[in-house]
């Protein structure tokens, strides 16, 4: 991804994914590489496998952690409809990268609309640059399935002008006591290809 003066990128999935420390990843591998760094988070009903969204953005300066509407320049979800549903904000030649979980609430209310059986077409039409990961498939591979976030990370740290070095960096000081498998995890996902723009 070519170098703006501000990067923002909304990290997004449900309670228990890792959301928050993917964030806090991002953001220090940002202040590994020398960027100044704002970060912001809503919980929501976390604790009850609700909606969480994490977003971190870095730059020379940076004004305020909030991304307004339009200006995400990477999306990273931990479930396929969190993704759909905030795939709206990207900006023009912005990147989804998210996991093909999904994850079905375990009652719906009367009234409440059914998961959508088409996700990933809707995904396909809503995101110009689509990187579908298998991130729980290969996290299991990596040693723990709980490194899905990581596997996604790696995907992201294709479409981030923020070094390698930064990267391992941040892994390192966010979580030590997995860092083995968390870097077998990154690397798996970084390994992928990178998307391609539609025609």
């Amino acid at each position: 991804m070519a170098r703006r003066a501000v990067t923002s990128v909304t990290i997004a999935g449900v309670g228990g994914q890792g959301i928050i420390l993917a964030s806090d990843i991002v953001a220090e591998a940002a202040r590994c590489a020398g960027w100044e760094v704002k970060k912001n988070e809503v919980h929501g009903m976390a604790q009850r496998g609700g909606a969480v969204t994490s977003e971190v953005r870095f730059g020379e300066r940076v004004h305020s952690p909030l991304v307004p509407d339009g200006e995400v320049d990477a999306l990273v979800a931990l479930e396929i409809l969190e993704a759909l549903r905030h795939a709206h904000r990207l900006r023009e030649g912005g990147v989804v990268i998210a996991s093909d979980l999904r994850i079905r609430p375990a009652v719906r209310p009367a009234g409440a609309p059914e998961y959508p059986a088409d996700v990933v077409q809707r995904l396909r039409r809503a995101a110009r640059r689509l990187v579908l990961v298998r991130a729980t498939e290969l996290a299991q591979q990596a040693g723990n399935v709980r490194a899905a976030n990581t596997v996604l990370l790696g995907a992201l740290s294709r479409h981030l002008d923020l070094p390698l070095a930064a990267w391992r960096a941040a892994l390192g000081a966010v979580g030590p006591r997995l860092l083995e498998v968390n870097l077998r995890a990154f690397e798996m996902g970084r390994a992928l290809r990178p998307a391609r723009a539609r025609a």
